[in-house]
């Protein structure tokens, strides 16, 4: 039996979290992992030619981000003084995002509905996969999740099956 060093809830052995409060019960388990061996995945950021830096994103960056999506051709123009979520609307599991694409067909492309967020973090803007069924990629090279990456002027953004053209102004 392990008892919880924080709350002292007792649990059966090899347990990892303390159901009560959350803390990690195998502290003297020192396991290392091995890192990934990525020799074979193209990622984001491999083999990638330079990209021209714009008068528009030198600086404090770009202020705002227009994104065309998909056949419909519908552009959506966002501030990027915050993160903008991208993903479908579902009420019921509570889920807003900023930039709803169900009537962009976003059920039938793949998009989840947490499925990435584009921000502004020092002058860049960065787009991050939150854990999608489906990936996200970025000029049709997946992003790991939970790890920006750099967008670009012109970038071919993928979330599952459907495509978003990106420009910033």
């Amino acid at each position: 039996m392990i008892k919880c060093p924080f709350c002292g809830t007792v649990h059966v052995d090899n347990t990892l979290f303390c159901s009560e409060c959350g803390t990690y019960l195998l502290e003297d388990d020192r396991r290392g992992t091995d890192p990934l061996g990525t020799d074979e995945i193209g990622w984001v950021g491999e083999g990638e030619e330079e990209h021209e830096v714009s008068p528009v994103t030198q600086g404090t960056g770009p202020l705002g981000i227009r994104l065309k999506i998909g056949d419909s051709g519908r552009v959506v123009e966002a501030s990027l003084s915050k993160a903008i979520h991208l993903g479908r609307l579902d009420p019921a599991s509570d889920v807003f995002p900023e930039l709803d694409l169900t009537n962009d067909n976003g059920l039938e492309k793949g998009v989840s509905r947490r499925h990435a967020r584009i921000l502004k973090r020092e002058g860049v803007v960065v787009v991050e996969d939150l854990g999608s069924i489906n990936g996200t990629f970025i000029n049709g090279k997946r992003l790991a999740p939970y790890l920006p990456e750099v967008l670009h002027p012109g970038d071919q953004l993928q979330l599952g099956k459907l495509l978003i053209e990106v420009e910033f102004f």
